[in-house]
């Protein structure tokens, strides 16, 4: 939802303030040492053998572009998988502090009644 993005979530993101404060850092950090978040991302994901799939939203023919070049140097060579580690374990140590954390998402139980009020048996 675009946390883990150059442009970073939308407004109405519900992410809690320190974990799009980390996010923005840890983009901008990836930035500095000449690689993009997404990027990153899409290749710790592609390299996870516990992970079958990968789904990436995308919404322009650069963004197909971007997502090909990164699963191609997923396949690449050894020497840019070890500078992409190096990156990856530094935005690791970035998001260190927010690791874990999530926020509310769904439509609530009945049971768990509406924000703000109280359920129906309490």
């Amino acid at each position: 939802m675009g946390l883990l993005t150059r442009e970073g979530p939308p407004d109405w993101h519900p992410a809690p303030p320190q974990l799009r404060r980390a996010a923005a850092a840890a983009a901008d950090h990836a930035a500095t040492r000449g690689w993009d978040i997404s990027a990153l991302g899409l290749g710790f994901s592609l390299r996870q053998p516990d992970v079958s799939s990968t789904l990436v939203g995308m919404f322009t023919r650069e963004m197909v572009d971007e997502n090909i070049n990164t699963a191609l140097r997923v396949l690449g060579t050894a020497e840019a998988a070890a500078e992409e580690s190096q990156v990856l374990a530094e935005v690791a140590d970035i998001l260190a502090a927010v690791r874990n954390l999530t926020w509310p998402s769904g439509r609530p139980l009945p049971s768990q009644g509406q924000p703000g009020t109280q359920p129906a048996d309490a």
